[in-house]
This record gives structure tokens, sequence and C-alpha cells, in this order.
């Protein structure tokens, strides 16, 4: 009976030791991505290991391609074609949303095709 409860007690105190430990991991890990100089303001998947960002940088917005190899400037965007409001609210709770980026990426992807 004694190593019944010695067995539980010690379970019990792994599973909260456990508990404790990917609570304050996960404190460092925030939904607030950026620095002092430099935020991610939107982010969109397109596929594995490729996305599209608008990137702040001091008081400059850029549009970059990212892949798992790489990462491409696309564009430099002007403040005026950011919704900050819309951006900062927009952050993603189910997988849908961007209709404001959409129409800046293809705003600029159109741009680009017309240049050629």
């Amino acid at each position: 009976m004694i190593s019944l409860a010695s067995v539980l007690i010690l379970t019990i105190l792994i599973l909260y030791l456990s508990y404790v430990f990917t609570k304050s991991l996960g404190k460092g890990i925030g939904l607030k991505r950026g620095g002092t100089c430099m935020q991610m303001l939107d982010r969109l998947p397109l596929g594995q290991d490729k996305a599209v960002a608008v990137v702040r940088l001091g008081s400059r917005y850029y549009l970059i391609g990212i892949a798992s190899s790489q990462i491409t400037l696309l564009a430099e965007v002007s403040g005026e074609d950011i919704n900050l409001k819309t951006v900062e609210s927009s952050l993603p709770a189910g997988g849908e949303g961007y209709p404001d980026f959409k129409k800046l990426l293809k705003k600029y992807t159109d741009r680009h095709r017309k240049d050629e």
C-alpha cells in the first residue's frame, strides 16, 4: 500500500513539474513578434515552408518572401498602403483573415508583372 501511494505521489509530482516547466517556457514565446527597431506586421503562408510578410524597419515597410532556404525582398511598401489598425487587430485567430494583406500582395504582384 505504501509503494502504491509513493508511485501516485511521484506521478503527481512529475505532472506538476512538467506543467510548471512548460508554463515558464511558454512565457518567452508570445504572440508579439518584433524588437525595438524591427517588427513583422503581417504574414501570409503560401505553402509548406513558404510565406510572404510585411516587415516594419524603423519608419519603412517592406514586402518580403520567405522560403526555407532564403528571404527575398519583393518590394518596399509605402506607409499609406498599410492600414496599421487593421494589421494590429488582425492577428490570426483561426487561419482566416488578412483581407488587406491579400489586396496589398495582389497590388504589388500585378505591378511586378506589368514591369516585365
